[in-house]
């Protein structure tokens, strides 16, 4: 007997067939264009979704230099206040009877410190001047804190931010070994201030030790956390 091909049984066959293969094809096309175009759409997702969310820096403290009162409030609603973001600057520090006088950042990574004098935000025990938390700010020893070597008990501090003045009294320096964690305490309840600098104040490039100045409260508006 003779045998007939599928094709020639069903003539349907030769649009079936290659629509099948059709198919099949544009299925592997698929595969192949997936595995090698996901990085790249992930990738450009990444980028817009990041450029969308992400802000620049904001210079909070020269926003609102016409705004501030003379008057100053004992007390401020924390939730009315522009909580900085890493990188805003939101204040200036002075020390009389010295030559510090930088702006004021919230972070203090390097590119920070390169401008001015930064505060360390990274643990919740610390924060802002009005928090009644440990403030702890850094800065360089060879520009902006080069004159904490001038520091001596009974100074006063001055730190000025977006949302009011306030006073420290400096109460002891010290030089400790960077990794020392005795040097700060972050438990305290009470605000105070700490400012620390590479030493010796001459060096340059890394250094072990550090030099800290440390300040007790004397005035400043209260933040108000439960307001």
């Amino acid at each position: 007997m003779k045998k007939h091909s599928f094709l020639q049984k069903s003539p349907l066959a030769y649009l079936v067939v290659p629509l099948v293969f059709a198919v099949i094809t544009l299925a592997v096309l698929a595969g192949v264009a997936k595995v090698t175009v996901t990085p790249y759409l992930a990738l450009a997702s990444w980028f817009f979704d990041n450029n969308q969310v992400s802000t620049e820096p904001q210079d909070l403290f020269d926003q609102a230099t016409d705004l501030m009162s003379t008057d100053q409030q004992d007390s401020i609603p924390l939730s009315s206040i522009t909580y900085p973001s890493e990188g805003d600057r939101y204040g200036r520090i002075t020390i009389e009877g010295t030559t510090v006088d930088a702006p004021l950042y919230y972070g203090d990574n390097n590119a920070i410190l390169n401008e001015g004098a930064g505060t360390y935000k990274d643990d919740t025990r610390v924060g802002i001047p009005g928090e009644g938390k440990t403030i702890l700010i850094a800065g360089h020893n060879n520009t902006f804190f080069n004159d904490l070597q001038s520091v001596e008990v009974g100074d006063v501090v001055t730190i000025e931010t977006h949302y009011g003045t306030y006073t420290y009294t400096v109460e002891r320096c010290e030089v400790y070994d960077y990794q020392d964690t005795s040097s700060y305490d972050f438990t305290r309840t009470d605000e105070n201030l700490i400012l620390y600098t590479c030493y010796p104040f001459d060096a340059l490039g890394f250094t072990p030790d550090r030099y800290f100045v440390y300040a007790s409260y004397t005035s400043g508006p209260v933040l108000d956390a439960a307001q």
